[in-house]
């Protein structure tokens, strides 16, 4: 077989191959450096990065990437142009009580602790509404007609009465008169004394006043009907249903988070969306739900009231605010007792950086007469967070900050992310960030 060139050229090839693969990696790669700085001046923990480019480097010299100079990344101390072009704004830890608003809202029930039910006490069939009957809403007044009942056992007792009249017997006349009285129509008793006929028809009355409703909350369909024209009655059935007319219940839902800041008369405020503020209605929370809903996460409060004014709707929604303070036990304060109000230390909500598990704020810790600001890293215990009543969202913080304390509220993420860089502590990495992996060069 005749040699050719191209197995030349292919054994060649190969014999460099291999012998790429047999050298040492240090021959071949080097660490990025520059020439005219020495390794003995990067201090350790120190950050480099370029000012072009995605790149963070352990020691200064030229961009790996884009071979522009890097800088040195630092942490926790800026300039007055630094912080004006970051956005800082600085706040001061406060101290005071821990009083939040609760806002929840709720839909106007009618109070049915002033549910009335007209009845009749005597069986019969409906041959006549009157206006009481006729519609819900209707106000009734004490003794207003409701229905006409044919009455056959009233038709009878009025003739037994007239008979026992007729032979002057005493003790039947007495016995039947209260029995009229028992069946709330004592004016037909009074009608056969005085010389009248028997009626079969008689007139049911209302002994209440009040506004006539069907279906209360939580009541089935069947709960209340108006009675019709040819319906048969029986004794002690519902024939009406009242309530106090300006009376109501507003039934609200507090969620979960502020579920134990709740107690039975504790004062309410209120306000709808069309009518504004409601504070001539003097309300307070009269029950709570011992136990959660599950579906909705929220506890139950009750709240009765009374609208003089006319103004809420049943089924219209109302706007509740509570006032709760805390205990130093961090357990809801008595209201009647303004001395159980504990005393915390306060920060904004936007001062506080937090995973969920691991809080912190940026506090001052020197002023320069230049200007320049330095920050340091302070760990927090929070509490609870709290709506003041001002609307604005506080912590209270258990541990870690002082009353008078100056820490960032508005920028505080982003000096957080520049000690990331710079690789000193920050919330995600309380003990510094990792150093950066040595970059190769080819």
């Amino acid at each position: 077989m005749r040699w050719k060139s191209w197995m030349t050229a292919l054994l060649g090839l190969g014999a460099g191959a291999a012998l790429i693969a047999l050298l040492p990696e240090h021959t071949l790669f080097s660490e990025i450096s520059n020439p005219q700085i020495s390794d003995s001046t990067s201090a350790s923990g120190e950050r480099w990065a370029c000012p072009m480019m995605d790149f963070i480097g352990n020691r200064p010299g030229s961009c790996p990437v884009c071979g522009m100079k890097m800088t040195k990344v630092t942490a926790g101390e800026l300039t007055r142009e630094q912080q004006r072009r970051m956005g800082i704004e600085l706040v001061r830890a406060t101290e005071g009580p821990a009083t939040t608003t609760i806002r929840a809202y709720g839909a106007v029930r009618y109070d049915d602790r002033t549910l009335q039910v007209v009845i009749p006490r005597v069986a019969g069939r409906v041959v006549k509404r009157h206006p009481a009957a006729l519609h819900p809403g209707t106000l009734v007044e004490t003794g207003a007609p409701v229905v006409d009942l044919y009455s056959p056992e009233a038709f009878a007792a009025q003739g037994e009465l007239a008979a026992a009249v007729k032979l002057g017997d005493a003790h039947t006349i007495h016995a039947l008169a209260e029995r009229f009285m028992r069946w709330n129509l004592t004016s037909l008793a009074q009608g056969i004394l005085g010389g009248g006929a028997p009626v079969d028809t008689v007139t049911i009355t209302s002994p209440f006043a009040g506004i006539v409703v069907l279906n209360l909350e939580g009541e089935g369909m069947e709960a209340g009907k108006l009675p019709q024209v040819g319906r048969e009655v029986m004794a002690d059935t519902a024939l009406l249903r009242l309530v106090e007319p300006r009376s109501f219940m507003l039934v609200v839902h507090v969620p979960e988070t502020r579920a134990h800041w709740l107690r039975v008369g504790q004062p309410v405020n209120l306000a709808s969306d069309d009518l504004g503020e409601l504070p001539d209605l003097v309300a307070g929370i009269t029950w709570v739900a011992p136990e959660l809903n599950a579906e909705i996460r929220a506890r139950e409060v009750h709240i009765h009231l009374r609208d003089p004014s006319n103004r809420l709707l049943v089924g219209g929604l109302v706007n509740a605010r509570f006032q709760a303070s805390l205990a130093p036990d961090l357990h809801v304060a008595d209201p009647a007792l303004p001395d159980s109000k504990g005393r915390f230390t306060l920060v904004p909500k936007a001062a506080v950086l937090s995973t969920g598990v691991r809080h912190v704020a940026w506090r001052v810790a020197e002023r320069q007469s230049d200007g320049r600001v330095r920050f340091e890293l302070a760990p927090l215990a929070l509490g609870p967070r709290i709506e003041d009543d001002a609307g604005h969202d506080l912590y209270i913080v258990r541990a870690g900050l002082q009353p008078g304390d100056e820490i960032a509220a508005q920028g505080a993420f982003l000096i957080d992310s520049q000690a990331q860089l710079a690789g000193t502590a920050s919330l995600l990495f309380p003990r510094g960030a990792p150093a950066p992996a040595p970059v190769h060069q080819h």
